[in-house]
């Protein structure tokens, strides 16, 4: 785990914000502490948030993305040092070849095929294919989905990890995850 002390500025956006926060808890983090302060139409904001070494690479990529959208992280400091160990570690575990398959079914709501590709691309997981049906049931008012993903994993994956973050997602969710290795590995 890493705990960060981020800096964040920009035009006082409460959407925007928000949106930042809980991109921040798709990707498993916990925020610690929060503090804000808006003057003269710009909001300037201080979070700590603890988030899983993972998702650090995911992480600095959104930062990015919301620095185009007015949301800007300034500063990033890193209260938890990870030893050089651990971080050759993390290097080796990016390198798979392995495939993910989703089998997913539950509640359907507005964006919540976004929030699984969010999830999915932040445990390392990069969507090649979505195929999704809406099923509703109009005279109850009841829309279910189904979906099936396959993705390219770009490192090791935890299932429990991730199978915990799309339950948090969306708890009654059904889902049917299947690891695909490559055959012709060689060894090194």
């Amino acid at each position: 785990m890493a705990t960060w002390l981020l800096t964040v500025t920009g035009n006082d956006q409460p959407e925007q914000l928000k949106k930042f926060c809980e991109t921040i808890a798709l990707m498993e983090g916990v925020f610690l502490d929060s503090q804000q302060t808006v003057m003269a139409g710009r909001v300037m904001a201080l979070y700590k948030v603890c988030l899983p070494d993972t998702h650090i690479p995911f992480a600095q990529k959104m930062f990015a993305e919301f620095a185009l959208k007015g949301v800007e992280v300034i500063a990033i400091d890193e209260l938890d040092e990870r030893s050089e160990y651990k971080r050759s570690e993390y290097k080796c575990a990016e390198q798979s070849d392995s495939y993910l398959v989703l089998d997913l079914k539950g509640q359907y709501r507005f964006g919540i095929d976004h929030d699984i590709r969010m999830i999915l691309e932040c445990h390392g997981a990069e969507t090649e294919q979505l195929n999704q049906q809406y099923l509703g049931r109009s005279l109850v008012g009841e829309q279910q989905f189904s979906a099936r993903i396959r993705a390219r994993m770009s490192r090791l994956l935890s299932e429990p990890d991730l199978l915990q973050a799309l339950h948090r997602l969306s708890p009654g969710l059904s889902i049917r995850l299947s690891v695909i290795e490559p055959t012709n590995a060689l060894a090194c």
